[in-house]
């Protein structure tokens, strides 16, 4: 009985790590630099809209990161931005200039 119990939570865990972990898997393989103007565009919708989105962007060393959440502007800087990701609670610092291209996630 209590290996039929295990087995359950361990089925239910897993449905809800797929669940965010479908988040994360989106294919920016073939997208090419947005410009400036879109992004910006594109991240004032995604702020007054409070729409989850997924941002490919690039660290100083050229490597490509993708993360999947919520995303703010600061106050003080408009070119520095502040990505809330989902499942993970870590948040993610971005300038406009790191960023390489932006999508709304899929469910």
């Amino acid at each position: 009985m209590l290996e039929l119990k295990k087995t359950t939570l361990q089925q239910i865990t897993q449905n809800i790590q797929k669940q965010f972990v479908s988040y994360a898997k989106q294919d920016f393989s073939n997208c090419i630099q947005m410009p400036i103007f879109q992004l910006n565009y594109f991240i004032n919708q995604a702020i007054q809209k409070h729409k989850v989105i997924s941002i490919s962007y690039k660290d100083i060393y050229d490597n490509e990161f993708v993360a999947t959440g919520f995303i703010s502007r600061n106050k003080n800087n408009k070119t520095i931005l502040k990505l809330d990701s989902l499942g993970d609670n870590l948040s993610h610092l971005l300038n406009i200039n790191q960023i390489k291209y932006i999508k709304l996630a899929k469910r």
